[in-house]
């Protein structure tokens, strides 16, 4: 594996893959190439593309702001765009001192999206990534924790981060969902102690955040632009055993006890309820260990490999103006295929986020192999014309370079 984003974020990726820190580490790296992934210029260069409002909050004084301050809603203008953001209120909240958040940013910002692409493929996760702008002096969002690790990439001005150890470790995504912040207790015990940790991001600076770790962060005397990485879904031993329970639904004679409802008023009687769970649990030590585990394990790798983000494609040269030729030099971009898979008569399926592409023949075995050499060979369909004909060989590479699969070695 070539770790060509991971070696960005972080001095050692191989340690990184193998044992994430479990506590919270800071990594200067040399800034330009992070940098490129969001400065003011690029938000300004969104905004004025159209950032979509589901994409976009402002937070002023811990508190979201109301959507209407920053959309174009009921102005003068097409109706398609009304829930878009207004560029120009965007610069009315910082200069406020709102804190600007743009979600999914992996899937609209072609630099964090080539990122995160290509991050997910070496992590074996998929990567998602949220931008955040602060005003200086001003406060992004008070303490809380995050369900899964973080690594937050400082790419413009600084901001001063306070982490301490997590009041609840390993929390599971409902506990986040039903309460991230420390309430008013905990925060008066979080005052009167230091953090963990107290650091300064500048450009070029990582932070990991690990898992259940409370920080909050405050920008210096300039404005800061950062980037939260993170890897969703979080996969546990809870989420895999509520995977396990969920397969109890199928339609099997051992399973069917499952299905039967329990007595009506049960409720009205905390003992016959205690009875029939003991029941239960008796019930799922028994028939858990029938369940296809070969058979679960492979419907779950397809179903986390549709959360890695589809390859950008060429879709519309494809449709109007292909000019790909026999000799067109063309490279494999390992990070569009979230994984491979072969299946019967030698059939190799690739997945490519949401849709697959399956191949056949010798013609599979050679792009399983430039897919495992992990890219930059050249290569053309005048190359593989002897294992599939000319006409195939072509059709194929213009179906790659189509779906992202393959680029044009001459495009750069």
């Amino acid at each position: 594996m070539r770790f060509t984003a991971l070696s960005q974020i972080v001095p050692s990726p191989e340690d990184f893959v193998a044992n994430p820190p479990t506590r919270p580490q800071v990594w200067s790296m040399p800034p330009e190439p992070l940098r490129r992934l969001l400065d003011h210029a690029g938000v300004d260069r969104m905004l004025h593309t159209g950032v979509p409002a589901a994409a976009f909050r402002a937070v002023r004084d811990g508190r979201g702001v109301d959507p209407a301050e920053y959309v174009w809603g009921e102005r003068p203008i097409e109706r398609p765009f009304a829930d878009t953001v207004r560029p120009g209120a965007v610069g009315t909240l910082l200069r406020e001192g709102s804190t600007i958040v743009l979600d999914v940013l992996h899937r609209f910002w072609e630099p964090v999206g080539d990122f995160c692409r290509r991050l997910g493929h070496e992590v074996g996760l998929p990567a998602s990534a949220t931008g955040f702008i602060t005003p200086a002096d001003q406060p992004g969002f008070p303490y809380h924790h995050d369900e899964g690790g973080n690594l937050l990439i400082q790419t413009s001005g600084s901001k001063t981060w306070r982490v301490h150890e997590a009041t609840a470790p390993d929390p599971l995504p409902h506990e986040t969902l039903r309460r991230n912040r420390p309430d008013e207790a905990e925060s008066a015990r979080l005052a009167q102690r230091p953090p963990a940790l107290e650091t300064t991001l500048r450009p070029g600076d990582v932070l990991w955040i690990p898992r259940g770790w409370l920080h909050s962060g405050i920008a210096t005397g300039e404005p800061s632009v950062h980037v939260a990485v993170g890897f969703v879904p979080m996969l546990t031993r809870y989420w895999l055993a509520g995977k396990l329970a969920e397969r109890l639904d199928e339609r099997r004679p051992e399973f069917a006890g499952f299905r039967r409802e329990l007595p009506w008023g049960i409720t009205r009687s905390p003992g016959e309820l205690a009875a029939v769970l003991a029941e239960v649990a008796k019930e799922l030590a028994e028939a858990l260990p029938l369940v296809d585990a070969a058979g679960l394990a492979d419907s779950l790798v397809r179903d986390i490999r549709k959360n890695f983000l589809e390859p950008p494609g060429t879709p519309t040269v494809s449709a109007t103006a292909d000019p790909t030729g026999p000799t067109t030099p063309v490279v494999l971009v390992p990070e569009a295929v979230a994984g491979v898979e072969r299946a019967d008569a030698g059939r190799l399926r690739l997945h490519l986020g949401s849709t697959t592409l399956t191949l056949r023949g010798a013609v599979a075995d050679r792009i399983e192999d430039l897919w495992s050499a992990d890219g930059g060979e050249r290569w053309c369909a005048h190359d593989i014309a002897p294992l599939a004909g000319e006409a195939a060989a072509l059709d194929l590479v213009r179906t790659l370079l189509r779906l992202g699969v393959a680029r044009r070695a001459d495009a750069g």
